[in-house]
């Protein structure tokens, strides 16, 4: 098994970017002024998206049923694409609008606009409102490209920090790619998976289109909280799969006065009722098969390492990277990624919660190679890391910061706190940036800080015999 520094990070994603970007804000109500929506970073183009989208097509619906009523289907159609033409965003994306023949109360989209619509949110939903609500939930996730966000994430995970410059973004076989990282395109896939911010995000979208589109704006909230309480046992794929952002519908309330002037939205449409009454009249689905839904899992406990590892050996073993090399303690393990690697002892790195893996002790280095927008001096590219870092790791605080040489060459050390995987500590993360010929290599060395002056000086004997070829 490899894990790349960012993989071993654990939950927390060590080394990703700012995966997602909230509501910017605006000032007053007119229409230049709406509250705008920025994408998050993201290694895929757009027309990826839609790559992408197709190989998730194709594997869902060897999954799913779909509802293969002419009448319902065409409804469905027309609704999400009126609901596409007041999203705001790019939206220039290949978009269907498909139902899935379950009475699961349930909805998901994959990227580049394919989207699916269980058959339960029509007969739960109380009028079209809610309906709309939930496609324009689904239509947000796709122009905030929520789904390669995540993909995006694993890439990093996968091939640590030299994914900065830009090497997933310039294959030609991307899906191949995510397919070897295991990023899959199934029910299960992680880019079905997504946060509370991204949930948040997609409501304020959700809410921003029903009212654009003459709805009720609040209809979306308010169908989430219903089905809640009214089929819990139904819903529990929804927020499975859409984690459920705190104070919801009062988030939505203080969102939408920033839409304009308060006015009164419809909330449903004879198209509707027509189409869920014949809907109600069709054969019932199909029961699910044994195994067909994935089991609930137990609430995981905070993690901790199974047992203190041992302390480093003094003797130092030669690592041959790409682009470096670097001595280590010959009793710690290396894990190999494409362009990074992490180094820590036995016990170093466990599983962490929700069976990631989490790296407590030791040392991980990559080679970040600046994209051809993106400025290559050392300054810039470990301000654009810290920062990174900050964003995706909210405990985290820098401590100091100092100009030094290593082994002659400009480098800036930075000493970073953050929250440790070691249930209840905080850890030291020293990031160390040397500048290179053509990329800057950048080592974090990681102890738990009550530990970190016990592990400092081999961490300093690692850096000194760094060698960037």
């Amino acid at each position: 098994m490899t894990m790349s520094l960012s993989r071993v990070r654990s939950c927390k994603n060590f080394l990703a970017l700012v995966l997602l970007a909230g509501v910017m804000p605006a000032s007053g109500l007119g229409q230049a002024d709406q509250p705008r929506f920025k994408p998050g970073f993201n290694l895929f183009s757009r027309a990826q998206d839609v790559e992408i989208g197709k190989e998730g097509v194709a594997q869902i619906e060897k999954e799913v049923p779909l509802l293969k009523d002419p009448e319902v289907e065409r409804y469905v159609s027309d609704l999400g694409h009126r609901l596409v033409t007041y999203a705001p965003g790019e939206k220039d994306y290949p978009w269907t609008f498909k139902v899935v023949n379950s009475q699961e109360i349930n909805a998901f989209a994959l990227p580049g606009g394919f989207i699916y619509v269980n058959r339960g949110i029509l007969e739960a939903a109380e009028n079209e409102a809610q309906v709309a609500g939930v496609m324009a939930h689904e239509i947000g996730h796709v122009v905030m490209r929520h789904g390669t966000n995540q993909a995006s994430k694993a890439a990093l995970a996968q091939a640590g920090m030299s994914v900065l410059g830009g090497i997933a973004g310039q294959s030609g076989s991307l899906v191949g790619q995510l397919t070897q990282m295991g990023v899959g395109f199934g029910l299960g896939s992680i880019m079905l998976k997504y946060s509370r911010t991204a949930e948040s995000q997609s409501d304020d979208i959700g809410t921003y289109t029903l009212y654009h589109a003459g709805y009720d704006p609040q209809a979306m909230s308010r169908f989430f909280e219903i089905v809640g309480q009214k089929y819990p046992q139904r819903t529990l794929q929804f927020f499975s799969d859409h984690p459920n952002p705190e104070n919801r519908i009062k988030r939505v309330e203080e969102f939408i006065p920033k839409l304009g002037p308060s006015k009164a939205g419809r909330a449903d449409s004879p198209e509707f009722q027509t189409a869920r009454k014949r809907m109600l009249g069709l054969p019932a689905p199909p029961k699910a098969q044994p195994g067909a839904q994935p089991a609930a899992q137990p609430t995981p406990k905070p993690s901790s390492a199974p047992t203190p590892p041992p302390a480093p050996s003094s003797r130092l073993v030669m690592y041959e990277g790409s682009g470096f090399a670097i001595a280590h303690p010959d009793n710690w393990q290396v894990q190999r990624g494409k362009e990074s690697v992490s180094m820590a002892p036995e016990g170093g790195v466990f599983r962490g919660p929700h069976d990631e893996w989490a790296q407590a002790y030791g040392a991980s280095i990559s080679r970040v190679v600046p994209a051809q927008n993106q400025s290559a001096k050392l300054e810039d590219v470990t301000g654009a890391l810290i920062q990174s870092l900050q964003q995706s790791n909210p405990g985290m605080r820098v401590l100091r910061q100092k100009k030094v040489k290593v082994r002659g060459r400009r480098a800036l050390s930075t000493q970073l706190e953050n929250d440790s995987p070691l249930a209840g500590q905080k850890e030291i993360d020293q990031l160390v940036t040397v500048q290179g010929r053509d990329a800057v290599i950048a080592l974090v060395f990681i102890a738990p800080h009550q530990e970190y002056k016990s592990y400092q000086s081999t961490f300093q004997k690692m850096l000194n015999s760094l060698e960037i070829r």
